[in-house]
């Protein structure tokens, strides 16, 4: 009987025993396979296409995952422990196309990808945020949208954004009195032209115009640029247009570049920067310092020196719960020594000017359908123009103080649906010997927009935004845009839109003489005077064929109502009045080629139109037609580039200032072409040469410009990083 029992047991034993085993070896073998070998690696190397120079920071994605990589200083990535299975690799890098690969990952093994990208010439691929107030690509946006990159800034050697813009379709830039440099943009003047950096507006205007020359091009990394109506989106001064300056981004790696150019007219000038990054802190930091003898803003001003520093920097901590924390700062100083001559009499002047800007985001994504970004901002700005004349002296001085705040939301309650909205917060505080006291204004906006693509092909998108300035009525500015797609190559975009700008303090307030011996001129203010208002539009179509074409053809029309412009109220009395109307419409057309790998060329041509009734005030009018041609070729494996620039400028009217009496009277300039060249050798990764000349054919013109002719730079920047 107990033999028996024995046996039962040892029979049950004996039954279960293989499948325990059985278990034990499958346990094993899983936990082995699972810790030790379930895991393949990606690594890879991304190059230019053509000149097989190695691709820093750029970044490489595994589609449909979170894990990715950024290349080091000689293009290599390594992506760590990729589970098995079947991805799309993608790499991309500013400036240039991305690109996907299919890539199939195996246990305990190495793949190696190599990825060879080419430079993306159209910008398609390049993410914009001005036109819809939130970051797009290119091919997205349904507003027609421009965008100067960071390739093209260094190809021309440019020192500021002036020299940045000059060659753009449609924008003429005018230098001023004082030598300061300004635009027009399709025909309107940039004090009717918002211009932002880093989405934040600037203090320190100068007859109510931003100063392109104050803004240095090394800290660029690309300029978005919007025609149109944006007050939607941006409220007062949107009323043409939009430029955004956006500064460069932080480096992944530490990046150590120099920059120095020297030439014509005791010109020197340096540039400094360093970025890295290490774990979740990112920084920045740039300094700058300009010198230049001899240059002239007008017939009567010799400039006999300009100099310029600046320090700027910004950092940003990224975390995952909190999202991003960005502080950015800027310090610059700017002086510039002048000898004027009117009417017989000599004035040696001088200008400083001392220009604070400081800004902090957060931005943070709540969830998949939510994100919001928040923006404070400080700007102050203190100009100085003390003018020695026949042993008297005076002195003028513009505090201009400004802050504010900004608000962004981003939601997406439905598939298809996207909601912007926010509201914007600003003071401005100005003081002026021109004006009684100090003035301040509080300006208060809202604005949503919404965007949809429900119907196939169609995107669609509307809103608008309602403003409230001090002591001025309140004003909303709509605008709706669309994109229609007919196919890949083949799109059409629109917009219509309000725009508007109020009055500055100068123009409601102002009262003071005009210091020009032997013509005893005054400028007073008009404090009845009403916002500026815009309305109008633009339709355009884009055409791309096989990477190798891009056309663009736009036609535009913007009618002001109650535009304020200069006039003379009186014997030797000028005031502003609000002109019943005036109309800017035209054409402009635009073709990119890029036929070989190592020629390019893009040809624009811009044709603008006034139509305004009030004859005699003081407006002048920009070139009606303007042109251009831009040629790129590359030697050595695209080491050794060759660029030709030339700009066409038809005849135009100016209304200048003429005789004891101050009449203005108005002449013809002559058309005529300016012609820059630049020719940049990149050595090895470390070190550019770059030699250039601008105004190559010396074209002058005495009376109205341009001053000075031909005049060279020499180049150079290097870079080091450090993986």
């Amino acid at each position: 009987m107990h033999f028996h029992n024995a046996r039962g047991v040892f029979t049950v034993k004996h039954r279960f025993f293989p499948r325990y085993v059985s278990f034990i070896v499958a346990l094993f073998v899983f936990t082995t396979a699972t810790f030790a070998q379930d895991f393949g690696t990606v690594r890879g190397r991304i190059h230019d296409a053509h000149t097989g120079d190695p691709l820093p920071n750029a970044n490489v994605v595994l589609g449909g995952t979170k894990q990715g990589a950024v290349s080091g200083a000689q293009g290599l990535f390594t992506i760590n422990r990729v589970p098995p299975g079947e991805y799309r690799l993608q790499a991309t890098y500013v400036g240039y196309e991305a690109d996907v690969r299919t890539i199939t990952v195996t246990s305990d093994e190495d793949v190696f990808v190599h990825f060879d990208l080419r430079e993306d010439f159209f910008q398609i691929q390049e993410i914009v945020v001005t036109a819809t107030r939130t970051d797009k690509l290119m091919e997205d946006v349904p507003v027609v949208t421009e965008i100067v990159t960071r390739a093209e800034i260094e190809e021309k050697g440019a020192e500021d954004l002036s020299e940045v813009l000059e060659d753009r379709p449609g924008i003429a830039i005018e230098s001023g009195t004082t030598g300061n440099r300004f635009l027009y943009m399709n025909g309107v003047d940039s004090r009717r032209i918002l211009v932002l950096v880093d989405n934040v507006p600037l203090s320190g205007k100068l007859n109510n115009r931003v100063q392109l020359n104050v803004i240095d091009a090394d800290k660029i990394d690309h300029v978005e640029i919007v025609k149109g109506p944006g007050s939607a989106l941006y409220g007062s001064d949107a009323m043409g247009g939009v430029i955004n300056i956006i500064t460069k981004d932080y480096g992944q790696h530490l990046i150590i570049e120099t920059n120095g150019r020297a030439g014509s007219n005791d010109l020197y000038s340096g540039n400094l920067s360093v970025s890295g990054g290490k774990k979740d802190l990112n920084y920045l930091l740039n300094i700058d310092h300009f010198r230049e003898g001899f240059d002239q803003g007008a017939s009567e001003i010799e400039i006999e020196k300009t100099l310029s520093s600046s320090v700027n920097g910004k950092a940003r901590y990224t975390h995952p719960d909190i999202g991003n924390l960005e502080v950015r700062g800027e310090y610059r100083q700017d002086e510039q020594t002048s000898e004027s001559a009117f009417m017989g009499g000599i004035s040696d002047n001088r200008v400083n000017i001392e220009n604070v800007n400081s800004s902090f985001v957060w931005n943070r994504a709540v969830s998949g359908r939510l994100q919001l970004q928040l923006t404070g901002y400080y700007a102050d700005n203190f100009r100085t123009y003390e003018s020695l004349q026949q042993g008297s002296a005076s002195l003028d001085t513009t505090t201009d103080e400004l802050y504010g705040f900004k608000s962004d939301f981003a939601a997406i309650p439905l598939e298809k649906v996207k909601v912007d909205f926010g509201f914007d917060l600003s003071s401005n505080d100005y003081e002026n010997e021109r004006l009684p006291g100090v003035q301040s204004r509080q300006q208060t906006g809202a604005f949503t927009q919404v965007e949809t693509d429900m119907i196939r092909n169609l995107t669609l998108t509307f809103g608008g935004r309602y403003d409230k300035i001090t002591d001025i009525e309140g004003y909303f500015s709509p605008r709706m845009s669309a994109m229609y797609t007919f196919s890949s190559g083949l799109k059409l975009r629109g917009s219509y839109g309000a725009g508007f700008r109020a009055p500055s303090f100068i123009e409601l307030y102002s009262d003071f003489p005009i210091p020009i011996p032997g013509m005893p001129l005054r400028v007073v203010g008009n404090p009845d005077l009403k916002p500026e208002k815009s309305l109008g539009g633009n339709l355009g179509f884009e055409y791309r064929w096989n990477s190798l074409l891009l056309v663009n053809a736009t036609a535009f029309h913007n009618k002001f109502k109650d535009m304020i412009v200069d006039y003379e109220s009186g014997p030797m009395t000028y005031s502003y009045l609000n002109v019943e109307s005036a109309t800017f419409k035209g054409t402009e057309l635009q073709a990119r080629l890029y036929l070989l790998p190592n020629f390019t060329t893009t040809l624009s041509y811009n044709f603008t139109d006034i139509a305004q009734k009030e004859e005699d005030v003081a407006f002048s009018k920009i070139s009606p037609h303007t042109a251009s041609l831009r040629i790129v070729y590359g030697l050595l494996k695209n080491r050794l580039k060759f660029s030709l620039r030339n700009q066409w400028f038809s005849e135009r009217d100016i209304l200048a200032v003429s005789g004891h009496s101050g009449n203005l009277s108005r002449v013809k300039k002559d058309a005529h072409n300016e012609i820059d060249m630049t020719l940049s050798y990149t050595a090895n990764e470390y070190l550019r040469l770059r030699l250039g000349a601008t105004n190559l054919t010396d074209h002058t013109d005495k009376d109205y410009g341009p001053y000075v002719g031909r005049r060279f730079f020499f180049g150079f920047q290097t870079t080091f990083q450090k993986d």
